[in-house]
């Protein structure tokens, strides 16, 4: 039993080191400028179940992130506040409450990189991107997609 798990770990040890971020990434992104309010955002994030918006200026590169928790930590002091202020700190733009130049990874890392980035951070996604363009986004989502194959593809 000692042997099949340690073959298991040394497997899963070589699918994280060998496998591309790029191979797992989601391409096709939505992103956002950096004028959108707080309450655009949130939409977004209801409307198409996402939970990171990596935000980019003309050129595609990418300037800043915001995620749910950011929303989170701003509807927390909204209630705090009442609701009754004139203008809502929802209708305010991203550029305070969005990550500024976030941490990002490249196609080519290895899943691996990737899982030491999310460790560090304490974060849950990351911008992808080559020659200082957004190409895509990596997740622990996509992360959990990685595993559950290579552990389904191992149980047959």
């Amino acid at each position: 039993m000692k042997k099949e798990k340690q073959t298991s770990d040394n497997k899963i040890e070589t699918i994280l080191k060998d496998t591309k971020v790029g191979d797992y990434m989601t391409r096709n992104i939505l992103v956002g400028k950096d004028s959108f309010t707080l309450k655009h955002v949130a939409r977004l994030f209801n409307e198409l179940k996402i939970h990171h918006l990596p935000i980019v200026n003309k050129l595609r590169e990418i300037v800043g992130i915001i995620s749910a928790n950011d929303l989170l930590r701003v509807c927390s002091r909204v209630m705090d506040k009442g609701y009754d202020r004139e203008e809502s700190e929802l209708d305010q733009t991203i550029v305070d409450y969005m990550t500024s130049t976030p941490v990002v990874c490249r196609p080519d890392d290895s899943i691996a990189k990737a899982i030491e980035i999310f460790a560090e951070g304490k974060f849950h996604a990351l911008p992808v991107v080559e020659n200082n363009e957004l190409v895509g986004i990596f997740t622990a989502n996509d992360l959990i997609e990685l595993l559950n194959e290579n552990l389904a593809r191992d149980s047959k």
